[in-house]
């Protein structure tokens, strides 16, 4: 990671209350560089009219000495910023100055990715021999290309396998989605990329890679 902190992924969902309105679900991921024990990770958020610290708790450890911390979150945020003090310094994730807006979801799922993270593993199934993924991908220009790099066989073989755009999201992310036959195979390892602009972005699940068996789905936090 070539920053001490950046976002990860922004998730906002609802569901009816039951009362004509509606329920809100959300949570924020950040990324850090584990540079000591002691530390704090949060969102500088704007609530309304006020500007205040959501504390992150630690979720798990990733490679390269990196770590995820999740806050929550309410679908009241505006714009925000992640933040980590660590060391007697605050580091500072603000999109290049121009501040993330959080993902509002009315009746349907949202989400924003940080700028760094312009591809994220929305979900994905292994069914029928087929294997199914959607990809939340940043609009970062009309011409573009998605898709993943997969293996039935532990990579002893390697595939590739091209997405197509499916539909936008509210957040105005874009979903690109994946359909290709894998015949017998019962465990399908893959990551994602995603060229736009002479560059080459990657979601490998911080270098883990994604597994995904047809009692073992994955889901969003592509990320994470």
């Amino acid at each position: 990671m070539k920053n001490q902190v950046e976002l990860g992924l922004v998730l906002s969902s609802s569901h009816p209350s039951g009362t004509g309105s509606f329920a809100y679900e959300g949570s924020f991921k950040i990324v850090i560089q584990n540079l000591a024990f002691q530390k704090q990770v949060s969102v500088w958020v704007q609530v309304g009219p006020v500007w205040k610290d959501i504390l992150a708790s630690y979720s798990h450890s990733l490679p390269e000495n990196n770590e995820v911390w999740i806050a929550p979150a309410s679908n009241s945020e505006g714009e925000f910023v992640a933040k980590y003090t660590v060391n007697g310094t605050t580091y500072w994730d603000n999109n290049g100055g121009m501040n993330y807006k959080f993902p509002q979801a009315f009746d349907e799922f949202a989400v924003l990715s940080g700028k760094n993270f312009p591809v994220v593993l929305g979900n994905a199934s292994l069914f029928s021999n087929n294997l199914h993924i959607n990809l939340g991908i940043q609009n970062l220009d009309f011409a573009k290309v998605v898709g993943i790099v997969f293996t039935p066989d532990n990579w002893i073989t390697v595939q590739t396998a091209f997405a197509h755009w499916d539909h936008n999201m509210p957040s105005g992310l874009e979903v690109w989605t994946v359909d290709v036959p894998v015949g017998s195979a019962t465990q399908i390892q893959f990551a994602a990329f995603y060229r736009v602009h002479g560059n080459e972005f990657w979601d490998n699940n911080f270098s883990s890679n994604y597994k995904v068996t047809p009692t073992s789905p994955q889901q969003w936090g592509g990320v994470a």
